[in-house]
Formats: C-alpha cells, structure tokens, sequence
C-alpha cells in the first residue's frame, strides 16, 4: 500500500548498523546518476545492494533551498547500502532515509566515494546538519545528530550549508512510497 508523504517522514529513527568498528551508525552510497565503481571485497566490508534497488524517488522541499529529487531508502537493506560507491551525484539529488521510529544513530561514510552533506529531521523540521566526508578505509568516523530524527536527507556537498538549512529549516516530501520497514 503506497503512502503519500507530506510531511516529512513517518516516523523513524535508529541507525541501519552498526559500523565495522562497533559504532552505531548507517553507512551511505549515493544516487541514480552515478555508476558504482567496483571495490575489493578484501578491501572494504560493504553491505551488498538491495534486492529490488532504492524506492523511486520522491522530491524533498526545503524551506530557501532548491527541491531535491531523492531516493528514498526506507528497508534496512537500503538504508545499509545508502549512496555507497557512487562516482558523482547531481545537483538537484540526493537520497532520503527513513525510519520506523525516531532514532539518534550517527551517519558514517564506509565505502562512499563523493562528499555528502546529511540534515536530520524530525516530523518537519531540521535537527542538525553535517558535512561528511568519503572513508576510504574500516575506521570510519560516525556524524552524528543534535537529537532525536526520522529521516535523514542526503544531498550533494555543501548544499545545506550554502542554503542555509540549519536546525528548525522545514523540510517535506511530495511523493509515494511504501512506510518505513
């Protein structure tokens, strides 16, 4: 059954994993416009894609800033996989999380090859944003959240900074997708 989002998320929250290092935290990859660049598997430990890929994309309104066009990862398994081994991501892209309850799990980067930035929402609102940057290796540094979310924004570099999304910015979806899993 498909659920018209209007708001921006359901409800959601813990992280998808814990990272290779015992940190909590969901690893990211990146968007539709990429091609993945194969990595060892004797290098890096990276979740496999998701059975079926990501839901279609939905678009996420910001308050001051340009509507992105996101994937949505709402299974586990996508939430694992996020923007991981993505070459490039376009302007206007990125990819959105969300969860079932709201969680405080940080981000990290594990396998992803592109700088990301990352907003943490709840209902309707920023908690906090980060800028991430690519890990190439196991030990990976988590970002974590202000507080409590439900969905997690990805964006290309520097988005949110450069306009000015900070805690409190509205953000919502318009779009279909199934609930968080």
């Amino acid at each position: 059954m498909a659920v018209a989002l209007v708001l921006s998320a359901c409800t959601g929250g813990t992280s998808a994993r814990p990272s290779p290092d015992g940190r909590t935290g969901t690893p990211t990859a990146a968007t539709t416009s990429a091609s993945p660049v194969p990595v060892p598997s004797t290098t890096l430990r990276l979740p496999p894609a998701p059975a079926g890929g990501f839901d279609p994309a939905v678009q996420v309104v910001i308050e001051g800033a340009p509507t992105l066009r996101a994937e949505v990862a709402r299974r586990p398994d996508q939430r694992a996989r996020g923007l991981m081994q993505r070459t490039s991501l376009a302007d206007d892209a990125g990819m959105v999380f969300l969860f079932p309850q709201r969680g405080q799990g940080g981000f990290y980067m594990l396998g992803t090859l592109i700088p990301l930035s990352i907003a943490y929402v709840d209902g309707d609102r920023v908690v906090s944003t980060a800028e991430m940057v690519p890990c190439p290796g196991q030990q990976c540094p988590t970002y974590p959240p202000d507080g409590p979310y439900t969905m997690a924004v990805e964006a290309p570099s520097g988005f949110f900074p450069r306009y000015g999304v900070t805690a409190g910015t509205r953000i919502r979806l318009v779009g279909e997708t199934a609930p968080p899993e």
